[in-house]
């Protein structure tokens, strides 16, 4: 296995994790959140929303840093005499 190859896989691999702790994160602070509204005198609910916020901002500089999202520049048209 080439170098090239193991980089390309750990890329892939740490955009997957990162995604998957991006989307946990989000739902753990929405279930707080939620949770909120319900109850509020629950020590477990400020648990949920502080490993949410924090899962959601581990999630997104993984996601940050490793995903790949290359968009090609779109041209602008000239106006055609």
């Amino acid at each position: 296995m080439s170098a090239a190859s193991s980089n390309s896989q750990f890329v892939v691999v740490a955009t997957i994790v990162g995604f998957l702790l991006f989307l946990t994160g989000a739902l753990l602070l929405l279930y707080g959140f939620i949770d909120i509204v319900v109850r509020i005198d629950s020590l477990r609910t400020a648990a949920y929303l502080v490993l949410g916020y924090v899962m959601f901002k581990v999630g997104q500089g993984i996601l940050n840093r490793f995903a790949a999202f290359k968009v090609p520049p779109e041209r602008r048209r000239t106006l055609q005499r």
